[in-house]
């Protein structure tokens, strides 16, 4: 599949006689007290070129990092950042880059993708960019685990979000490396006795200091390619208290409200032996960066939860990538003959396309519902999209009564997106590396949604002032989940907490008495998470539409605390001129393939659907990096107007190899594409769109589908007379002069690299006698069969 090579507006493109390897090394230092974590992130910056150059750097944080310090160091000289709203911070950064000054500019994209832009980096010189953070370190069943991701995993965007952010970078060549260096120290000093330190996915060594602390490093062997997430596991205690409570105030402060955190343990003696029975739904992830190693591990998390199915239970399997498509048209239960067909239908399964987790959502959460049964979806993906808000905003406005668990499988899944999920699913989220055998994942799974210890939680407060709490909405609780709660408090004193929720089939509720501390100033660090779970909480309020003034208290709430927000950002630029020629380079800097995930997936095969062809940016020795998917720059007449994707939901009655799933579906067989390349060159897809949704659609390969909603039905193949009539229909219409867009009667030409749209509006003869042909070709005989 040839890549298409445009350049993409918002990024420079990079010389050819320039060496983009401008990352020597990245430093990570982590220091856990208790369950806070303080990290450095150190990053040094070598220009190897002969011209001065400005770098970007696109890399990846923990997604619930409160990021509030970089300075900037060069030679002797070190410059303080500082946090500015994110339009003053870039005119800061432009002005210094136009006066030849060095200058760094970090702004965040995601809450867990970062972007690192350098300007005036001069020849052979040497700067280091140190960033900071705290973190929250989540422990359950007395079980904790550190994770720190080092490269964001190549992302599927689709054409219909016109700007992205920079959250795409250039990937290098297979066979290559970056050429950067990573290490890792972590310092542990976990306030109790921790014991079974371990790493699952790097060679670890293990040094005592001081008084029970204990200091990790890489082992010397292990070979520092940053390609994956590290993650480091420990255990503490042999049991957990019922409540604990962490605190920050400083009565002496400007500001005398404290904060805090809470930690409560369910009882272990509620009844849940009543537990209703279960409409489970496996929904797969089957697009290109899934393939091999990755679906495979999918697979097995599925056949193992498939064994902890109940008689009384029902169970769906479901995959997406441009598609989506099931192995039955209902949930099955779970006979001996259906577990074999389930069975059957996993081995089917491949991964090719693009990442449309919008239809696998909708699959998952649209079909009728069972009023017997609770219905719990395990959706099992790496999490490489771009369109975070969106999917999020669905599975709000589609859940229902429904909870979802969101299971990350791979070395560096998209945790933002994997915990949004299990957020705003009510459910949990969990991650499987390379390294991980699913067993302990699974039975943690099937643990949990054996019965909730408490659902429909509500808390209340007696007698302490209270502010602000995190969660609004509290989650079910399962069992070994301890209930986590954020927040502020006005005045110190003793008070009662109240946690209720059904359990068994019955309203139960239990207290505990919680103190909040007049003075306490040894967990600075909570006010900042605070104030980054708030932040969190009101960027929620964003997936439903943009809203002025939630943008305006998240910028307070940054600046406040000298957080990063999408709309605040660090800058530091040095006072001396570095640059007197007046120009310089501008290069994105490549990152390594995430490890396991296959070349051939992500940047195409040859018979790569047409939905997945995605722009690159290539610099020297990079293999591209996805900017906009589906070739759409920012600028493109057509962004922000594109329909909505149209294979949304449909399902197979029974399992069949991946090659013969239904009637040519569109942009999902091999076949189709064959055809499609040599036997209609000018489009790979046109539609007419009558009204909202419903519509016509001809596919390149001459396939025609009635469109309805969510159903799309095959209805003939037309033959190379009528293709010749459409193409010359659409060289009469003038497409290229096609400036349309919106939601109402269009049509909409897809070419692979363009998509261009035209209202039906126009008074144009051509573009009504195109609509009228496409209309004839619909109405002629056929035999209409449902594709699956």
């Amino acid at each position: 599949m040839p890549h298409d090579l445009r350049p993409d507006p918002r990024r420079p493109a990079t010389s050819d006689s320039l060496s983009p390897f401008l990352l020597a090394g990245t430093r990570v230092r982590t220091w856990i007290t208790g369950p806070v974590a303080h990290v450095e992130v150190t990053q040094t910056w070598e220009n190897s070129n002969d011209q001065p150059v400005d770098g970007l750097y696109i890399f990846p944080l923990p997604e619930n990092a409160a990021v509030n310090d970089m300075t900037l160091t060069i030679g002797e000289r070190t410059i303080q950042g500082e946090m500015r709203r994110r339009d003053e911070a870039r005119q800061a950064y432009e002005q210094a880059r136009r006066e030849g000054r060095t200058a760094a500019l970090l702004d965040q994209e995601r809450p867990n993708v970062f972007a690192q832009r350098v300007a005036n980096l001069a020849p052979r010189q040497r700067i280091e960019v140190k960033i900071a953070f705290d973190y929250e370190i989540r422990c359950a069943e007395g079980a904790c685990e550190y994770s720190f991701p080092t490269v964001v995993g190549p992302r599927f965007i689709p054409a219909r979000q016109t700007d992205p952010g920079e959250i795409a970078p250039p990937i290098v060549s297979e066979g290559s490396h970056a050429r950067q260096r990573f290490s890792m120290t972590v310092s542990l000093e976990a306030g109790v006795e921790a014991h079974e330190l371990q790493s699952p996915s790097h060679r670890i060594s293990i040094t005592p200091f001081g008084k029970g602390g204990q200091r990790v490093t890489l082992a010397a062997e292990e070979k520092e390619i940053p390609n994956r997430d590290f993650k480091l596991r420990w255990k503490v205690g042999s049991g957990e208290p019922e409540v604990g409570v962490l605190a920050w105030r400083d009565p002496g402060g400007s500001d005398p409200s404290g904060v805090f955190t809470l930690i409560l343990q369910p009882p272990a003696d509620f009844d849940t032996a009543s537990a209703a029975p279960r409409e489970l739904v496996f929904v797969l992830d089957c697009s290109g960066s899934m393939s091999g190693v990755p679906l495979e591990a999918a697979k097995g998390v599925v056949r193992r939860s498939l064994g902890a199915v109940r008689p009384e239970d029902t169970f769906q399997i479901l995959r997406f990538s441009d598609a989506t498509s099931g192995m039955g048209s209902r949930p099955l239960a779970p006979t001996r003959d259906n577990l074999r067909k389930a069975l059957a239908y996993l081995d089917s399964l491949q991964g090719e396309g693009g990442t449309e987790m919008i239809l696998g959502i909708r699959a998952a959460l649209d079909f009728p519902k069972d009023p017997r049964r609770l219905r719990i979806v395990a959706f099992l993906t790496d999490g490489y999209i771009g369109n975070e808000s969106e999917i999020l905003k669905e599975v709000r406005s589609r859940l229902g009564e429904a909870r979802l668990f969101a299971f990350g499988i791979g070395s560096s899944v998209n945790r933002y997106l994997l915990e949004g999920l299990a957020e705003e699913g009510r459910g949990e989220a969990a991650f499987l590396g390379p390294r991980e055998t699913p067993d302990e994942m699974v039975q943690r799974f099937t643990r949990r949604i054996d019965a909730p210890v408490l659902t429909d939680v509500h808390i209340s407060w007696r007698d302490l002032e209270v502010t602000d709490t995190i969660p609004e909405r509290a989650p079910d609780l399962f069992d070994g989940q301890p209930l986590i709660l954020q927040g502020r408090y006005r005045r110190a004193g003793t008070g009662v907490v109240e946690v209720e929720g059904f359990s068994g089939g019955s309203r139960r509720i239990y207290r505990r008495n919680v103190t909040l501390p007049e003075k306490a100033e040894g967990h600075e660090a909570l006010g900042r998470l605070w104030a980054r779970a708030r932040i969190h909480q009101l960027e929620r309020d964003l997936h439903d539409g943009p809203s002025p003034s939630v943008v305006e208290s998240i910028t307070r709430l940054g600046l406040g605390h000298h957080l990063m927000t999408p709309y605040t950002s660090l800058v530091a630029v040095d006072s001396e001129i570095s640059n007197w020629t007046g120009s310089s380079a501008q290069v994105g800097v490549p990152v390594e393939m995430p490890e396991d995930v296959s070349y051939q997936g992500i940047i195409g095969r040859g018979d790569a659907p047409v939905a997945a062809r995605q722009t690159m940016a290539v610099s020297p020795g990079v293999s591209g990096g996805l900017l906009s998917g589906f070739g759409l720059a920012k600028d493109s007449p057509a962004a922000g107007s594109l329909p909505p994707a149209r294979n949304a939901a449909p399902m197979e009655e029974k399992a069949k190899p991946a090659s013969q799933e239904g009637d040519r579906a569109p942009g999902n067989k091999k076949e189709a594409r064959d055809e499609e390349s040599t036997k209609a060159p000018g489009f790979t897809r046109l539609t007419i769109y009558e009204d909202g949704s419903d519509g016509i659609a001809l596919e390149g390969d001459g396939s025609l589908y009635r469109l309805r909603g969510v159903q799309t039905t095959f209805l003939k193949k037309i033959d190379a007379s009528e293709m010749e009539e459409v193409r010359r229909a659409l060289t009469q219409a003038g497409t290229d002069r096609w400036r349309g867009g919106g939601g109402g009667p269009r049509i909409v030409l897809d070419a692979g690299k363009v998509t261009r749209v035209i209202g039906l509006s126009s008074s144009d003869p051509s573009v009504q006698a195109l609509a009228a042909l496409l209309r004839s070709l619909a109405s002629l005989p056929g035999k209409a069969s449902s594709f699956p």
